[in-house]
């Protein structure tokens, strides 16, 4: 009697790899035993980039789980082996962020097979046919292959010798004749006829191959995606092929559809203009371009692994602390919260965040949805300044006219009485004085209350700088203050109010002095820059208090003992109606710049 044993060896072991990538997707690093699971040995594999040896239609899944892990499982992908198939691998990863550069940063991939063993090898068909004793290949064949419920095929060099019922059923036979005598090519898409006969000439110069899969083809047409795995065996004294095959398709179809669902999902991120970003242990794990282009970042590696709170307003930073543990803790899925970010010295942005749990490498994490309101934020102070000037306006208008008639009244009897009381003459010089004082202050209220009629020409702002100049070298002498002015250019014309624009300077020189008691220097500095003047005028004083700052130009806000608040506002509605802005930067004990911008046409 004969005995008739499958020799089946396991090709695939229990392997794990670990390998480097660094940034731009070279491998940097891959374990020794990378020859073992692929066939390579790691010095051809180093330096190379992993997508070269990714299959192509798994190259964009690789890239997404790269750079949006946050919300993928581990992911598998197709590989090329030195033997030219692809074989399926799982894999997990770890960012690795360079601290001495913030550009560069290394990915651990940690890499298995999928499958360890064959599919045949875990039917044990090698224990059971080496123990059967039959009479012919035929008894054992119609025993042991007949009814397993995997496809499965014996071939010589590609020529179909024999089939059972699952491989019929798989290519949709009536028949075993259908396929007998036939070559497995002639069902084998036309693109992996190649390595098939590479794969059968490995295996039968005694070399192991592992699982590819390859698209076959039924009868009827129709294609069928499988995974072919293959082992030598001895068939009527010849060293044959035994063929296992695993339809696929539904695997397939699955994975196309959530390849194409990633692949939406990463375009919305990716051309959404609000910052769609993963906030993981206080710093960003994950920013789109549009979060990249907000901050101002030079690209996406520099901002992966920041600390959120380097460009945070310190205002904001309690507040976010609280919103983002509470959003961890499952106290609120969804917060909306306002705060400002810091870009630069000169720059400073609004948002408005959305932030939601999620996960980060099976940790926990905040998504967040910021919008940029700096724009909006901008026009509601505006809505308010004006409105502000409206109520100022009309208050302006109420006051005036209910005081300068008594006033009058009171003025002219005192000028009456005066002659009367000479020896009392320095009271009435103090009355007159602080009614001549509350007069001053009517007629700044009603610039305020009554549209002024402008009177547009062409004036040269140097000549009038150094008028207001010379107006107040007196006051500035009495203060122990110089005014030092530095024209980059002598002629500096524009359309303007002449007389408007010299009481914006009168107030802003008269400003400058009155922060100096002590004496110091006032520095004018103008030049021509993008189409605008630029006039600065800067003081030594004793500076404005932060909490101050935000306010500066509000109806009867000032620092002075005597001031009324009226001088800066007056000012910065001028120069509203000359389409110009005004920037102010104040440092405590180191002085105050106000910065006149005005455009040219």
């Amino acid at each position: 009697m004969n005995r008739h044993a499958i020799n089946i060896d396991t090709v695939i072991q229990d392997i794990e790899v670990y390998a480097v990538v660094s940034s731009n997707g070279r491998f940097q690093y891959i374990s020794s035993n990378s020859v073992e699971l692929v066939g390579y040995s790691n010095n051809h594999i180093i330096g190379k980039y992993i997508k070269d040896f990714i299959h192509s239609e798994d190259v964009f899944l690789l890239e997404s789980y790269f750079f949006n892990e946050h919300h993928l499982y581990p992911c598998t992908f197709r590989f090329l082996t030195d033997d030219g198939h692809y074989i399926w691998l799982e894999a997990s990863l770890d960012f690795i962020r360079s601290t001495v550069t913030k550009h560069n940063q290394e990915i651990v991939l940690r890499m298995k097979a999928l499958d360890t063993k064959y599919p045949v090898n875990q039917l044990g068909l090698e224990n059971k046919l080496s123990a059967i004793d039959g009479n012919s290949e035929k008894n054992a064949h119609d025993h042991l292959l007949e009814d397993l419920p995997s496809p499965l095929f014996i071939a010589s060099y590609g020529k179909i010798l024999y089939v059972n019922k699952a491989f019929e059923e798989l290519l949709g036979t009536s028949s075993k004749e259908q396929l007998i005598g036939k070559y497995t090519i002639d069902f084998i898409d036309k693109s992996f006829h190649d390595i098939v006969w590479y794969r059968i000439q490995k295996l039968h110069n005694g070399e192991k191959i592992g699982i590819i899969e390859q698209t076959w083809r039924k009868l009827d047409g129709n294609e069928i995606n499988v995974e072919v795995s293959a082992n030598l065996t001895t068939y009527n004294g010849e060293k044959v092929e035994l063929i296992v095959l695993t339809d696929i398709s539904s695997r397939r179809k699955f994975q196309k559809i959530l390849q194409k669902s990633r692949e939406r999902y990463q375009r919305l991120i990716d051309n959404s203009i609000d910052t769609i970003a993963v906030i993981h242990k206080d710093k960003w794990v994950f920013v789109n371009d549009s979060g990249v282009k907000l901050f101002e970042a030079e690209d996406y590696s520099e901002m992966l692994g920041r600390n959120i709170f380097e460009h945070l307003h310190p205002n904001d930073h309690k507040h976010m602390k609280d919103s983002l543990n509470s959003i961890l803790k499952g106290e609120a899925e969804v917060q909306i919260t306002n705060q400002s970010w810091i870009i630069s010295d000169e720059k400073t942005i609004y948002t408005e965040m959305v932030g939601i749990p999620t996960t980060y490498l099976g940790d926990g994490a905040v998504q967040v949805i910021l919008r940029d309101i700096s724009d909006r934020k901008k026009t509601e102070e505006l809505m308010l300044r004006s409105e502000k000037l409206s109520i100022a306006g009309q208050l302006a208008a109420g006051i005036a006219h209910e005081i300068r008639n008594p006033l009058t009244a009171i003025k002219g009897f005192l000028q009456i009485m005066q002659p009367e009381y000479k020896k009392h003459q320095q009271y009435f010089n103090i009355v007159f004085s602080e009614l001549d004082r509350i007069e001053v202050i009517l007629s700044e209220l009603l610039i305020l209350a009554k549209p002024q009629e402008k009177k547009f020409k062409k004036a040269n702002m140097v000549t009038l700088l150094q008028d207001v100049a010379m107006l107040l070298e007196t006051q500035a002498n009495l203060n122990s203050v110089s005014i030092e002015q530095i024209h980059e250019e002598k002629d500096l014309s524009l359309f303007c109010d002449q007389n408007q624009l010299k009481q914006v300077f009168i107030n802003l020189f008269k400003n400058a002095i009155d922060a100096m008691p002590k004496g110091g220097n006032v520095k004018v500095h103008t030049k021509k820059q993008n189409g605008k003047i630029h006039i600065m005028v800067k003081d030594e004083g004793e500076g404005i208090p932060s909490e101050l700052m935000e306010r500066i130009g509000e109806p009867f806000l000032t620092t002075k003992e005597k001031g009324n608040g009226l001088g800066l506002m007056i000012t910065y509605k001028i120069i509203e109606d000359h389409n110009g802005t005004i920037v102010v930067d104040s440092k405590l004990n180191e002085g105050t710049t106000f910065i006149v911008e005005l455009p040219l046409e």
